[in-house]
């Protein structure tokens, strides 16, 4: 093969062009098989909104709008993880933690602190607001966006600190 590879240079040349390319073609493939996986692009503005009317639901004292809300941005199948729960599949655990919220924090309420996102991730700043209106509490939630346009995983933090314990 290889003398007919120096015999024929045009040809050679030729055979080694085309497998020099074959790793571009693979990773073009690669890019779209991803860009296929995860489509949905949310910008700061989709998850802000999205997040101010899950906080809706987080602060409406009527579990008929709770879970109409839910239904509306949270995806069935949400994956739920805070540091009081394992990861859940499901929209319950969600509308109960609201229900336990408004027995703990009588007349509060939530209200957002910031945003950032890219791809189909947010991540967003919550604030615990007690019913005298002072701040309770800031914490954190990573919110990912199906293609749907629905919630499909909430990740809870608690308080940060300054300094780790």
């Amino acid at each position: 093969m290889q003398n007919f590879l120096l015999r024929n240079r045009t040809f050679g040349i030729g055979m080694m062009a085309s497998v020099i390319l074959l790793p571009s073609a693979a990773y073009a493939r690669q890019v779209q098989q991803i860009t296929r996986k995860n489509p949905m692009v949310v910008t700061k503005r989709q998850a802000w909104d999205l997040y101010a009317k899950l906080h809706t639901a987080w602060n409406s004292n009527s579990l008929d709008e709770r879970r109409r809300i839910a239904a509306e941005v949270l995806d069935e199948n949400i994956e739920y993880q805070t540091v009081r729960h394992d990861t859940t599949i499901g929209r319950t655990l969600v509308i109960e933690d609201m229900a336990t919220f408004h027995e703990r924090f009588p007349g509060g309420h939530f209200e957002i602190g910031d945003v950032s996102a890219h791809h189909n991730v947010a991540l967003l700043t919550w604030v615990l607001i007690q019913a005298d209106g002072t701040e309770f509490a800031r914490g954190g939630d990573q919110l990912t966006v199906g293609d749907n346009g629905k919630i499909t995983k909430i990740t809870t933090f608690g308080p940060s600190t300054k300094t780790p314990d």
